[in-house]
């Protein structure tokens, strides 16, 4: 009875491995599952395609500050549901800002050598704003970085699977999981008089930019789903107005 016993239990003992290797054997599948579709990121001190975070983040408010403000539709220009509105430059396609807000869905078709820049959270200050008129770069970067306060969380899916995210709160980032936060270096910008940004003065202004973004590497050729999200509730810092959500949903055919 008693060596039975002891048999009953070494079993239960070699169930229970066999239970956990296997859990161990699901688990490793499950945190592989994402890099299976492609989905790597250009970490903080790289370069994605040999150009710096900082001018990548100038490059794309150059193209924010072109986009203009449709006024049958309130809001960006070349924006609609099912359209493709992207900026392609130096073998990278930009996604639209999610100061956009609203929820859209978007068909593009893309390259396997184009990596893709998406916008979770961003700020700018150009000295043709009221904000930042003829401001110095210390002003123009303070200002950027406190348009950027409140309470931020922000999503990315490649394929329906979480792969990045960000929870922020005023100067503080808590996670920052494949996210990259940027503080740019003094840019030239141009703002057309028919940009979504208002300012005071039209033309090529000193800026400067602050925010959270996604660098995704290039994906396999076929189908994919990139998908981004965030919501912005305002704090005693920011002030009431900074609040925005935004969903972006896009169907790229990868070539």
């Amino acid at each position: 009875m008693f060596g039975k016993l002891i048999d009953h239990r070494q079993s239960s003992i070699k169930l229970i491995v066999c239970i956990q290797l296997s859990i161990g054997s699901i688990c490793s599948i499950w945190l592989s599952y994402p890099a299976a579709y492609g989905a790597e990121f250009y970490g903080q001190g790289e370069s994605p395609n040999g150009i710096s975070n900082s001018d990548w983040v100038a490059k794309f408010w150059n193209w924010d500050y072109s986009i203009g403000m449709d006024p049958q539709t309130n809001t960006f220009t070349g924006l609609k549901e099912n359209g493709c509105l992207i900026h392609r430059e130096n073998s990278t396609v930009m996604l639209v800002d999610t100061s956009a807000g609203g929820v859209w869905n978007q068909n593009c078709t893309i390259s396997r050598n184009e990596s893709i820049l998406i916008p979770i959270w961003t700020g700018e200050c150009n000295a043709g704003e009221k904000d930042c008129l003829d401001q110095p770069f210390q002003e123009l970067t303070k200002a950027a970085r406190g348009f950027d306060l409140g309470k931020i969380k922000g999503l990315v899916k490649v394929d329906d699977i979480p792969v990045a995210t960000l929870d922020a709160l005023d100067y503080k980032t808590n996670v920052m999981n494949n996210i990259t936060e940027v503080n740019t270096e003094q840019f030239n910008a141009t703002v057309p008089n028919y940009s979504h940004v208002v300012n005071e003065k039209y033309g090529t202004f000193p800026s400067a930019a602050h925010g959270w973004f996604a660098f995704l590497k290039p994906l396999q050729p076929g189908s994919h789903t990139v998908y981004y999200q965030n919501s912005v509730e305002p704090t005693t810092l920011s002030g009431a107005g900074n609040t925005n959500t935004a969903q972006f949903t896009y169907h790229f055919k990868v070539e």
